[in-house]
């Protein structure tokens, strides 16, 4: 799976695309700032948004490898809030696969189980740089899981010289949340052929 993330505030209409798996919108908190995130099934679909958003806004959004993925206790419910992490590049491919052994080993054992935690993406950029994103029902459940993820310790054999930390971190309201039809129906309590779809002011 592939992602777009798109911090222009003009964006293009991609409900329903070819290739759509989902699409979230953002807006940051105290502020207008805004994001938009829609995943796809190749990457091919999603250079092909990509290039069309080109044509719409100043400032172009970049495809990213979707690395991983996990639902949360909350998975069947909308998002309200969002925390995005970035961790930019270039980024050496060891750093590259600290990051990765420390989420899977370390971070999501700490957070999985944790109420209110709707899911979490993994991007990862051409360059090896990443960004975390964190889905969640309530600003609450955003402040646990950071708190679950400092009090973890680091396990045997990670560097912190690898670990520096990311290099900014933003807290979003979800204003939008869509998905496919075809997706929509296989979540838990959806009605057969009906998308979700859930706007939020």
């Amino acid at each position: 799976m592939y992602a777009h993330l798109d911090h222009a505030s003009s964006r293009g209409h991609a409900e329903d695309a070819p290739g759509l798996r989902a699409c979230v919108a953002f807006r940051q908190l105290a502020g207008q700032a805004g994001v938009c995130l829609t995943l796809w099934d190749t990457e091919a679909d999603a250079d092909r948004f990509a290039s069309q958003q080109a044509e719409l806004a100043a400032l172009a959004g970049q495809v990213y490898e979707v690395t991983d993925i996990g639902e949360g206790r909350a998975a069947s419910q909308a998002p309200a809030y969002a925390r995005l992490i970035y961790f930019d590049g270039p980024r050496a491919p060891e750093q590259a696969a600290a990051e990765d052994l420390a989420g899977h080993q370390r971070i999501w054992p700490a957070i999985r189980g944790l109420s209110g935690l709707v899911g979490i993406y993994v991007l990862r950029g051409p360059d090896l740089g990443s960004v975390v994103i964190t889905l969640a029902t309530s600003v609450e459940a955003l402040d646990a899981t950071a708190r679950a993820v400092m009090s973890t310790e680091l396990m045997p054999g990670e560097d912190p010289a690898l670990l520096p930390g990311p290099d900014r971190i933003e807290i979003h309201h979800v204003t939008g949340y869509h998905l496919p039809s075809h997706l929509a129906s296989s979540l838990p309590g959806a009605a057969p052929a009906a998308s979700q779809k859930r706007t939020l002011t």
